[in-house]
């Protein structure tokens, strides 16, 4: 019979396929249980999510910040990401 090859528990949590937002959910939860180092593995592997998530390239301009030539990304740029907010004067 051949050993089982060893799966250390990052493994096991990387296994599961969570979201960071569920992740800081499981530490919350190991740390009300007493398992502190548990808990801090979640959050290291959330903040590591986070993280890739924030590096990868946008899928609109691919990371160049523009759509076309003249046009800014409206998704990277910050000054464009921000919600337009219309006012109107009174005649």
């Amino acid at each position: 019979m051949r050993p089982r090859p060893f799966r250390s528990v990052l493994d096991a949590i990387r296994g599961h396929g969570l979201t960071p937002g569920e992740l800081r959910e499981r530490a919350r939860l190991a740390y009300a249980h007493g398992q502190a180092f548990l808990a801090q593995l979640y959050l290291d592997e959330a903040e590591a999510q986070e993280v890739v998530l924030r590096l990868r390239p946008c899928g609109l301009c691919g990371g160049t910040g523009r759509v076309a030539d003249d046009i800014p990304c409206w998704r990277c740029d910050p000054g464009l990401s921000r919600a337009w907010v219309e006012v109107r004067r009174d005649a």
